[in-house]
């Protein structure tokens, strides 16, 4: 009979799988099997022993292979490929050579900046020996455990009392409000999570992502449309799964998380050449957008996932980034295209670039103890609160900034202003734990200010710091800065002011409503579930302000919204 020496694995795609195997390197290959998706687990060896090893996220990070050589022999080979040699090259490039501006395709390509140097990517494996030939109950076990290791967790009440991670709030189910809101918080998880699956959100640089804008007309995310397509972290969905599993302890949603996360912070970002310590914003291919941003790498990002888990990679990239950020800021002006260059070394923006460095430091606090990173804070915040508006003393939030001495610098003494990015990419999230940390009456004063002013009516604004101005727009996405100075206040003002902006969204046309619409036209690859006019911006902070929000101002909550009650006494029936 034959005497079968080299076997492979291919998984091409996420929809198939092909086995084969041959007797020689003189001899052809021939088919072995063929399946869907394979849980990537190999095994070579004897009746005295050998070895198995689980490649996890096989299947889902395609194109990958697994193959045993020599096994005839005294010495057998097992190779794991990370991207198989049968698949198409790695192509790295970016997908056009015509630079699209932000009022074509909301993407900013700059010459040069769109590469991939850099950007990186863990693979996991289980290596499990054996004294036996491991029977094929066993295998399965090994496969199972290598795809979803086993976690050490507790539950979500016992969490919630510790004062990291932020401000959260358990499930409420007290009033037909509250019952609505949490309906629509479990519909938004199920809906992303359909759509991995649903859109095929796979492959080895994409698995773990998922699309920032939905485009109605063709039925399907603007995967092809500049910026519009991968998230990249944008208005922080990572932030609102986690939450969303801190309150459940559901696996499903830790394990959505995690891919996120490894993904964000490790495709998403440089880790070396020129652009160390940044982030690309949001892009048709991961790292096609000329914003290399510390919004992107910063460690706020990882820390869920690292204080769960202690995981060495997140830890690692964590560190990383505390003084590769700042450096990269340095060098690479986050204002460079909007201001001319000042009299500082560079530029940096209240939020997210300040606070993003602020939440690196932060976690490095936390972490190490080291006092160094404490200072570096204090000397932020020494420096704004010296200024005339403090965290509104900057036309659209720019000041001056030296990253050798961590001093901001305000550019006009007679500037004010705000940026909505300074709420919508982690910083309220970061700022609610740096304020039990710090206990400084000046970073206090500071914060608190920015919760009472944002998006408060000009007559406010004026009477505390003497200017008629604008600094924000009210809206669903900022409740949680009037919710969060309510908490601290006890003034019913601001808790009234917090549902008011959440809940106008809805009100009208557009009001938020993560119910589903099958849709089987003939323009659809196949039939699909779809929330028309989503989009994960909106997805994001607006479940992001309702978790906060019902710790926050739950006891506020108005419960006579006829919206809520229609949708609750549908749910009922």
């Amino acid at each position: 009979m034959a005497c079968w020496n080299d076997f492979k694995l291919t998984q091409l795609d996420a929809d198939g799988f092909r086995v084969k195997k041959r007797t020689n390197e003189q001899s052809a290959w021939i088919d072995a099997g063929a399946g869907h998706r394979s849980s990537g687990v190999a095994f070579v060896g004897d009746v005295s022993g050998g070895l198995a090893v689980c490649m996890r996220d096989f299947w889902k990070s395609f194109p990958s292979a697994l193959e045993i050589r020599n096994a005839r022999s005294d010495t057998a080979e097992m190779r794991l490929w990370l991207w198989s040699l049968e698949a198409e090259a790695m192509d790295m490039r970016h997908y056009d050579t015509i630079p699209h501006n932000l009022i074509a395709s909301y993407e900013d390509v700059q010459p040069g900046f769109s590469l991939a140097t850099g950007v990186g990517r863990t693979s996991e494996f289980v290596i499990h020996p054996s004294s036996d030939v491991p029977t094929y109950e066993t295998l399965k076990e090994i496969a199972d455990r290598g795809n979803n290791p086993p976690l050490l967790t507790v539950r979500p009440e016992y969490i919630h009392q510790i004062p990291v991670l932020g401000i959260w709030s358990l499930p409420d189910l007290s009033t037909p409000a509250k019952r609505w809101l949490e309906d629509q918080l479990d519909k938004a998880f199920a809906y992303y999570q359909k759509e991995v699956e649903q859109r095929h959100w796979y492959g080895f640089w994409d698995y773990g992502d998922i699309m920032h804008a939905y485009d109605q007309d063709r039925h399907v995310w603007m995967y092809d449309v500049g910026g519009f397509a991968w998230d990249n972290t944008e208005l922080m969905p990572n932030m609102w799964l986690w939450y969303s599993y801190l309150r459940s302890g559901r696996e499903d949603i830790f394990r959505m998380a995690e891919a996120l996360t490894r993904h964000t912070g490790e495709v998403d970002v440089y880790h070396l050449g020129r652009f160390e310590g940044l982030g690309s914003r949001h892009n048709v291919r991961h790292w096609g957008c000329g914003a290399k941003e510390v919004r992107i790498s910063q460690a706020a990002l990882g820390r869920f996932y690292y204080y769960l888990t202690t995981d060495e990679r997140t830890g690692d990239l964590m560190q990383a980034s505390v003084d590769a950020s700042n450096k990269a800021i340095g060098e690479y002006d986050p204002l460079r295209q909007i201001l001319d260059k000042g009299p500082y070394p560079t530029h940096i923006r209240v939020g997210p670039d300040w606070l993003a460095l602020v939440g690196d430091w932060m976690t490095a606090w936390e972490r190490t103890g080291d006092e160094q990173y404490r200072d570096r804070i204090m000397q932020g915040v020494n420096s704004l609160s010296k200024m005339p508006y403090g965290f509104f003393s900057g036309i659209n939030a720019a000041f001056g900034y030296d990253p050798s001495t961590y001093q901001l610098y305000q550019l006009n003494p007679k500037d004010v202003g705000s940026a909505h990015l300074a709420v919508l990419m982690g910083g309220p999230e970061v700022a609610y734990e740096l304020t039990n940390l710090l206990n400084d009456k000046k970073w206090n004063k500071l914060w608190f200010q920015f919760c009472r002013l944002y998006a408060a009516p000009e007559n406010e604004i004026e009477k505390e710091l003497g200017v008629k101005t604008e600094l924000g727009k009210p809206g669903p996405w900022y409740g949680r800065l009037s919710a969060y100075w309510y908490s601290q206040s006890g003034n019913t003002k601001y808790s009234k002011r917090a549902w008011d902006m959440f809940l106008e969204s809805q009100q009208g046309p557009r009001k938020t409503n993560f119910d589903t619409q099958t849709f089987e036209g003939i323009q659809t690859l196949a039939p699909l579930k779809e929330v028309r006019g989503v989009s994960t911006n909106h997805t994001a902070q607006w479940c992001l302000n309702a978790i906060e929000l019902l710790q926050l101002v739950g006891d506020q909550m108005p419960a006579d919204i006829s919206e809520i009650k229609n949708q609750d006494e549908i749910h009922e029936k």
